[in-house]
Parts: C-alpha cells; sequence; structure tokens
C-alpha cells in the first residue's frame, strides 16, 4: 500500500507460485484518530508498512499481520483468517510484537495502540483484547516485550515501558546521544535483559529490560544519518548508516 489492492500473499518460497493472498480489509477514514485526522485526503494514506510475524497457536502457527485497522492472524496454509481484533487507526508503520501470549501493535502518525491475548476464533475484540490507548505518541520502530511489560522508543526519542496486560505507564524517559538528531526510526533488538536502540546520529543505546529505568551505555559511531535497525549474528552487531556498514564485536 497505499493501495485498495494492498494484500498478504504468500509463495512457493522454490518455485514462487502463490499459494494463497489475502486482501485487506475496507477501512473506513471517518473519525479517524491519527495525524491525518481533518486533512481532506485522508483516503490515500490507508496503508500497512508492518512485517507479518510468525506466531503459536492451538498446537501449531499462525501468521500474524496488521493491515490497516486491525490486527489478523492467518492460517499458513490457507490464508484463512483465524482471529482478529479491531481497534487500530488506517496507517500502520511499526510490525507486531508478541510475548507471553500477548500481541501488541501499533497504529503510525500518532495513531493508536492496542493489545490483546493471542488466540481464540473470530473476531476477539470485545473477549481477548486487553488495552487500547487512542492517539499516541509517532511510533515507526517496533518494541519488545520482557517479563510482564512492554518496551517502545517513540519517534522523537522518548522510551516508555508500559505494563504489558494493562498499558500503564510506567516511565517515559528521554534518549540522549552524542549526535545532533535524537530521533529514531529503528526497532528495539532484546538481548537477555538488555535493549540495544540506535538513533538516526548513529548513537546506539543499551538499557535495561526493567521496570526501573536504567542506562547502561550510550555507544556513538560515525554520526551518519541512519534509519537501520541492529541485525545480530554469531555475537556480533551489524548497523547500516547512510555512509558506512559497520560490524561491532570480537574478532574470530
Amino acid at each position: 500500500g497505499p493501495s485498495k489492492a494492498a494484500h498478504l500473499l504468500a509463495l512457493d518460497k522454490r518455485t514462487g507460485k502463490t499459494l494463497w493472498r489475502a486482501d485487506d480489509p475496507a477501512v473506513t477514514t471517518k473519525g479517524r484518530t491519527d495525524g491525518f485526522r481533518g486533512n481532506r485526503d485522508t483516503s490515500y494514506w490507508v496503508c500497512s508498512y508492518a512485517t507479518p510475524l510468525v506466531i503459536p497457536h492451538a498446537g501449531g502457527e499462525a501468521v500474524l499481520m496488521p493491515p490497516p485497522g486491525a490486527v489478523r492472524a492467518h492460517d499458513p496454509a490457507t490464508g484463512k483468517v483465524l482471529w482478529s481484533c479491531a481497534g487500530l487507526n488506517p496507517l500502520m508503520y511499526a510490525s507486531p510484537n508478541f510475548g507471553e501470549g500477548v500481541v501488541v501493535a501499533m497504529g503510525g502518525f500518532l495513531g493508536t495502540s492496542l493489545s490483546v491475548r493471542a488466540g481464540g476464533k473470530g473476531d476477539v475484540t470485545q473477549s481477548h483484547r486487553l488495552w487500547q490507548a487512542v492517539r499516541t505518541a509517532n511510533r515507526l520502530g517496533s518494541g519488545v516485550i520482557h517479563d510482564g511489560h512492554f518496551y517502545v522508543l517513540n519517534t522523537p526519542g522518548i522510551l516508555e515501558c508500559l505494563e504489558l496486560k494493562t498499558g500503564k505507564q510506567v516511565y517515559s524517559e528521554r534518549l540522549r546521544g552524542r549526535g545532533p538528531k535524537g530521533e529514531s526510526w529503528s526497532s528495539m533488538l532484546l538481548v537477555g535483559d538488555r535493549i540495544y536502540i540506535p538513533n538516526q546520529s548513529g548513537d546506539t543505546f543499551v538499557v535495561r529490560a526493567a521496570p526501573k529505568f536504567e542506562l547502561i551505555a550510550t555507544n556513538p559511531l560515525d554520526r551518519a544519518l541512519t534509519n537501520s535497525s541492529l541485525a545480530a549474528s554469531n555475537g556480533q552487531f551489524f548497523l547500516r548508516t547512510h555512509k558506512h556498514l559497520w560490524c561491532i564485536g570480537k574478532k574470530k
């Protein structure tokens, strides 16, 4: 998207053959709660930039995807919607999070966030949705779930810790790096009880995944713009800036 033909597609990885297609649901922009409310051309900004996520479901698996307006879990074999939860705005940036049996999905551009117990059948909005937060701070990167809490870095560079099952804010702290840009479009990386978060200046913050805020370290790079997320492999971190590709770790 943005497109009226937006859909989730399953392909045979060996041949590229289409196995199934699930069209995005119809979404109304009337009364939308995000940053496009009141704009004349709100109908164009109805889309999802999220990445699908495979989660457990009833002894098997489901493909989780937040199209505009909802969270949906699909049967990976057929594309059938196993369960869905309404309550998101029509524009999605961040990918969904799953942990401890709970899904957290966040709308983009000052949109709506929600938390829902995974599972069930059909529309589980009334039976499984745990909380909904309307008109939140802008979020592009995805958060992480750890030990009953959800952590997310807002685009302006403010870290939030929320209770996973209630949505209650535990803390809100601005992360200040050494570079000129404190904003962040990157997704977090959870390793043990540590969260790694890059900002646009190439500073990577290391924060304790705990309900009491603790900044462990701030690691600057070349101060080149980056909107990338960290990748980890065999004890090494990789981060791409607009100038370089960095590999950080012990030499083997």
